[in-house]
């Protein structure tokens, strides 16, 4: 005690915990003038020391239990005790004062913080007044009369304390809750005063308690907030000071109207201002009277809620619903809310004002000012003439029976809009409609600009040159346009309605889109056009429709008045009649694009999106030779499936026939009866030689495989002749690439086949002359697949042949053996329909002749007696493979075709569309096969042959096999 220090610096003590707990730092019991406390330094005052001009830097704290005297707080923290006092401090960048129970702090200044928060956690400079506490003649804020109006960096908060002639200045506040009491505040310009109750963390058993101001002067720009359950008496507001409060709160004084009074019990509100930027909220069970609302202050009532002689000057702002009940004059005249009947009338909502039509109320004659907004949930109703600014927005679900009138500048439409009413776009400016739907029964477009964006719209479109309609995102519009110039990005699409008494006509079309005549069939089909003095492709899409089965060729029609037709726009048409099916064009062909009045369009400027077939024929879109137009025309060659399905006979027929194969290919050196099975595989091939126009069987390649299994039923020899007889079944797969005349590829084909045969074999034992009859029958399964179609039809296969040889001993052991074969066969196909027409097929049918000199060896192929070591295996067995019998044989022959035909037509009832075709197999073929048999057991015959055929004239095959044969005797 009676200690002096003067100029110390303190760097430690804080780092022992919060103020409470930590005795750690400089202690004074005496005086100490001119400390300064740096960050985890700390000074302690003791009862009966003083500190004078301390300065506590950031995180830096001085406990008063004592007298601290002009402190400067620069962002550190001061702690005053119960008994101490604490008298012009200064608290600066987001520094601290505490005032505890029993302890007061005097003409504290608390100058506006940074901001934003820093290392003490703050963001503003605060003073904060504890229950018992007290604090007197506190400055808040930057008490410059002019500049920037400023929020909230700095505060006193009365938590419970008492505060008396606190001045608040910009920036600063005054937080009064927990059972606080400011009394004699003034707050001026910038400044604000807030009565609320209690918000801390809710503590079990404890109720929140309200704070309270009394004798209140709010100045210009100053603003008053008394929260509902609070109060606030004798309060002055001078002109420009603002209010905010609810019907909830109690406040008394007097504003520029003369006495007001807010009771919180009975829940009335009289005679209140709302000026700069103030804010009345009548809640559901309050009521205002003489309530008077300055441009840019806010009457909010709730539902339930009741307002009336109210006075709305320009600028003014109402939140409220038709479950409100408010009455009382706008810049416009008397206006009203009907909560009873749910009905608004002459509604003027301005400056950021927001209207919900609940469900089964109406609003009648509004008007949406700046920067405010209609909500209308479902079931709600608009009527009259509802009048929309700039910045105004429609939102909900609305059913309109009257007028939308949107003027000048911009304005939103959020949501949907249904009913029998009408949409008025006038002056400049875009009208956005985004995530909805907007159905009227007419769009009027005087001005401006109409843009969708994700959004629907049901309506023709009434426009005058000069405007604008864009559509955005996903939007669809299902209507007519006439005229403006319209917009679609690439996933905006625009459905124009058949039969519409507004037909579509545009000054300008940038499509990136997709536009789409609305479908139609062939008796109920009128064509639609569209006319557009300029159009810019962007790779966008026209969808039209068109009859290819009427000689007429009635089609919708895009036309280019007087301007030009740039970039890329894709056309696809909708072949719409009879099935779909279609006749040849003459002439320039079919005009789809007609430019009239001296417009041009670029050469590329058109192209087909997908191809167009119909019956026999492809179509193509080509420039007009002679003029700007762009023409349909069938192409001279047919459609890629008129080649891929005219290949079904050979295809099938080749397989049967290669299947039935001949004897010596069936047949072993081994005469015994008994089973047999064969596999085999091959390559087919035609060259389409003059192509289907001339009659020939396309051009194809593929391959086939079949596993074939058979058994001799009846064996007899008369002693000169020598019979068998037996059956096979067979199952196997050909596939086939099938070309066009041009050699583009026109498809393929796949076909799984099932098959049963018999045979008869005649051999005179004495010459070896030797005859074979085969009668099989196959069933097809047929799958045609080209990029445009897939075609599937089955079909029945019959085969005759009969085979001759005799052989002739040239030397011992070789045998030169002339071989004729003659085979007829035939092929039914069932008739069906693809996306371009019907296919008919007549009955196939081919016979063929084969000349040929089979050459090899003739060992008896006896198994004779082995080297087997084995016991008892010597007769069965053979020690290497070199004892094993073998024959070989080598074949050349000529094969010929004829009396080939496969009649196939395409087309319809239609006079003049049915094509048909004949597509020929015949021609002639060079043909080599070889083989070898070896016995590998005294029952068992292996083989392996392989064979090359070569067509040589006409449209016969061409191909290559290769094959392996089984035979088991018994």
């Amino acid at each position: 005690a009676g200690a002096q220090a003067t100029g110390s610096v303190v760097n430690t003590g804080a780092q022992g915990g919060p103020d409470a707990e930590n005795n750690d730092g400089q202690w004074v019991a005496g005086t100490a003038t001119d400390t300064t406390i740096n960050n985890d330094g700390r000074q302690i005052i003791a009862a009966g020391g003083l500190a004078t001009s301390t300065v506590i830097k950031a995180d830096g704290d001085q406990s008063v239990h004592g007298s601290a005297i002009n402190t400067l707080l620069e962002g550190g923290f001061q702690y005053v005790h119960e008994g101490a006092s604490a008298e012009g401090t200064v608290i600066s960048q987001n520094g601290w004062q505490v005032v505890k129970n029993g302890a007061t702090a005097t003409d504290t200044t608390i100058l506006n913080g940074t901001g934003t928060e820093v290392a003490n956690g703050n963001s503003a400079s605060s003073q904060s007044v504890q229950a018992g506490g007290s604090a007197l003649n506190t400055t808040i804020g930057d008490d410059s009369p002019s500049g920037e109006l400023l929020t909230d960096l700095s505060y006193q908060m009365v938590d419970g304390g008492r505060a008396e002639n606190t001045t608040i200045n910009n920036g600063g506040v005054q937080s009064v809750f927990a059972g606080g009491t400011a009394i004699g505040s003034v707050v001026n310009r910038g400044g604000r005063l807030e009565v609320s109750i209690w918000q801390d963390e809710p503590v079990a058993g404890k109720t929140a308690v309200a704070g309270s101001a009394n004798n209140v002067t709010v100045e210009a720009d100053g603003i008053l907030s008394v929260d509902a359950g609070t109060s606030a008496t004798d309060v002055v507001i001078k002109q420009g000071g603002a209010l905010w409060a609810t019907t909830d709160s109690t406040v008394t004084g007097t504003n520029s109207l003369g006495d007001f009074f807010i009771d919180g019990t009975t829940h009335i509100a009289t005679n209140v201002l709302l000026e700069n930027g103030g804010r009345l909220d009548v809640l559901g069970n309050g009521i205002a009277d003489t309530t008077t609302v300055n441009q840019g202050s806010i009457l909010a009532v709730a539902t339930g809620g009741k307002a009336q002689n109210i006075v709305m000057h320009d600028g003014g702002v109402l939140i409220a619903d038709t479950g409100a009940t408010v009455s009382g004059t706008n810049t416009t005249g008397a206006f009203g809310i009907d909560g009873a009947t749910g009905k608004a009338s002459n509604l003027r909502l301005d400056n950021g004002s927001q209207f919900t039509v609940l469900g089964n109320g109406s609003a009648d004659n509004t008007t949406v000012g700046a920067g405010s907004t209609l909500n209308v949930a479902q079931g709600g109703t608009l009527t009259g003439t509802t009048t929309f600014g700039d910045g105004a927005s429609l939102t909900g679900s609305a059913t309109n029976s009257g007028q939308l009138h949107f003027s000048n500048g911009n304005a939103a439409i959020s949501g949907s809009v249904s009913g029998d009413g009408q949409l008025l776009k006038e002056g400049n400016g875009t009208l956005t409609v985004s995530n909805g739907t907007l159905s009227q029964s007419q769009v009027t477009l005087n001005q401006g600009t109409l843009a969708l964006n994700n959004a629907i719209i049901n309506s023709d479109i009434i426009a005058q040159s000069g405007t604008q309609v864009r559509l955005t995102g996903n939007s669809v519009m299902n209507g007519a346009i006439d005229p403006t110039d319209v917009t679609l990005d690439s996933a905006a699409s625009w459905n124009i309605q058949r039969g519409a008494a507004v037909k579509s006509v545009l000054d300008n079309l940038d499509n990136a889109g997709t536009i789409s005549f609305t479908p139609a069939t062939g008796s109920q089909f009128v064509p639609e056009t569209l006319t557009v003095t300029n159009l810019t492709g962007r790779n966008g899409t026209i969808n039209m429709s068109i009859r290819l089965d009427d000689p007429a060729f009635p089609t919708d029609m895009l036309v280019i008045d007087g301007g030009q037709a740039t970039g890329k726009t894709w056309l696809n048409f909708t072949h719409t009649g009879d099935a779909g099916l279609g006749l040849a064009t003459t002439g320039n062909g079919i005009k789809v694009v007609d430019a009239i009045n001296g417009a041009t369009t670029e050469a590329g400027a058109f192209a087909l999106g997908r191809k167009l077939q119909a019956g026999a024929y492809n179509y193509t879109l080509s420039h007009g030779s002679a003029d700007e137009n762009w023409y349909l025309t069938s192409e001279a060659g047919y459609r890629a499936e008129v080649a891929l399905y005219a290949s079904l006979f050979a295809q099938s027929m080749d397989y049967d026939r290669a299947l039935a194969g001949t004897y010596s290919q069936r047949s072993s050196a081994v005469n015994d009866q008994g089973i047999w099975g064969r596999i085999q595989g091959g390559h087919t091939g035609r060259d389409g030689n003059g192509g289907i126009a001339q009659g020939d069987t396309p051009e194809s390649s593929g391959s086939y495989g079949f596993m074939q299994l058979g058994g001799d039923l009846f064996k007899h020899d008369t002693g000169t002749l020598s019979l068998t007889t037996g059956l096979y079944g067979a199952v196997g797969q050909s596939s086939v690439d099938v070309k066009n005349d041009d050699r583009s590829a026109a498809g393929s084909v796949r076909d799984t086949v099932y098959s049963i045969g018999g045979y008869l074999t005649a051999v005179h034992d004495a010459s070896g002359l030797w005859a074979d009859i085969v009668a099989q029958g196959s069933r097809h399964s047929l799958k045609a697949n080209s990029s445009d179609n897939r075609f599937d039809t089955d079909g029945t296969g019959w085969l005759a042949s009969v085979e001759t040889g005799l052989p002739f001993n040239i030397s011992q052991g070789l045998v030169l053996e002339p071989q004729l074969q003659y085979v007829w066969q035939g092929l039914s196909l069932d008739d069906g329909h693809d996306n371009g027409g019907y296919v008919n097929f007549g009955d196939g049918s081919a016979q063929h002749v084969r000349a040929g000199i089979r050459f090899g060896s003739s060992s008896e192929m006896d198994f004779g007696q082995g080297t087997s070591a084995v016991t008892g295996f010597a007769d069965s067995m053979k020690r290497s493979a070199s004892e094993l019998p073998v024959n070989w044989w080598v074949r050349p022959s000529v094969i010929r075709t004829f009396s080939s035909d496969g009649d196939m037509s395409m087309g319809t009832a239609t006079a003049g569309s049915n094509v048909s075709f004949t597509p020929s197999q015949k021609g002639t073929s060079l043909d080599l096969q070889a083989g070898i048999d070896a016995r590998v057991r005294q029952n068992v015959t292996l083989g392996v042959q392989g064979g090359y055929t070569r067509s040589v004239s006409g449209n016969s095959v061409d191909g290559y096999n290769g094959q392996a044969t089984l035979k088991v005797t018994f």
